[in-house]
């Protein structure tokens, strides 16, 4: 455990918590969004049993991003596999998709080969969840299961409110992203299917680097 950066000792103390948490099951060829009676998003805890999209490592931001000096994290995407099915049909993503985003700290593994890096436990996870006629404005909605900030002990929210549309992710996706406000450009097999398809937006510029933005 020593070489796990401070930034996520909070975290950490709240696995126990975690661990305890009744999880979303669903049958993950059907799996997608679930909402309770508030419109809140429920935690969907089998997403890595869904479609692996992609791992980076130095794409976070905003509060998740590790502070100067601290090791980079690993951020790793999944999609519902039914939503992943029918993207491969037409290269777009349809209303019922849900892309898990969790984030978890490089670590330098002692007994591994000398510079090697590898996952630690998560410390962090965001969905995104496409839902035209819950959100008309463009059909995307973004959401945080992070623990709050003023009580990181208390474990991963078992719901979440969606981020306000002033929040910079929507500007940030609109802006950037390759494929209907998703960074498909990232999800290497995904974007040769998106190329083939005809569906990449016509002014995506891949030059153009993604500034920093917050939630």
């Amino acid at each position: 455990m020593k070489n796990i950066p401070r930034y996520i000792s909070a975290a950490l103390a709240g696995l126990v918590l975690l661990a305890s948490t009744p999880a979303v099951k669903a049958d993950p060829a059907t799996a997608g969004p679930q909402f309770n009676e508030r419109g809140e998003l429920v935690r969907p805890e089998d997403y890595r049993s869904w479609v692996f999209l992609n791992t980076a490592i130095g794409l976070t931001y905003g509060p998740n991003r590790p502070p100067p000096g601290a090791p980079q994290a690993f951020t790793s995407v999944f999609v519902n596999p039914k939503a992943h099915a029918e993207f491969q049909k037409t290269g777009l993503w349809p209303d019922g998709t849900i892309f898990a985003l969790e984030v978890r700290p490089a670590l330098t593994a002692v007994s591994a080969l000398d510079g090697a890096l590898t996952q630690g436990p998560r410390v962090a996870l965001e969905v995104a969840v496409r839902d035209s006629s819950r959100y008309p404005d463009g059909g995307w909605s973004y959401f945080s299961f992070d623990p709050p900030r003023d009580n990181p002990t208390a474990g991963f929210r078992e719901r979440a409110a969606p981020f306000p549309r002033t929040a910079g992710c929507y500007s940030c996706h609109q802006k950037h992203a390759a494929v209907q406000w998703t960074f498909t450009q990232f999800y290497a097999d995904a974007f040769e299917r998106a190329k083939q398809a005809g569906t990449v937006r016509k002014d995506y510029d891949a030059a153009r680097k993604i500034e920093e933005v917050g939630h």
